[in-house]
């Protein structure tokens, strides 16, 4: 979990949060929080990412 600051009056978690509010934050990103201390983890990739094929060689032969 980070422990953000609210930037402004917000609804987070199910709560009205004031501006200046400082809380725990386990949710997706958030515009409206400044992120105080953030957990460090390991990079990963992004999974949701599409994988690039590289195409095959085809080879086509025009025919007379």
């Amino acid at each position: 979990m980070a422990k953000v600051k609210a930037k402004v009056v917000c609804f987070v978690d199910n709560h009205y949060r004031n501006e200046g509010d400082v809380f725990q934050y386990n949710g997706s990103f958030n515009g409206n929080l400044e992120y105080l201390d953030v957990p460090e983890q390991k990079p990963e990739e992004d999974q949701h990412a599409r994988k690039v094929r590289k195409p095959r060689n085809t080879v086509t032969e025009a025919s007379e």
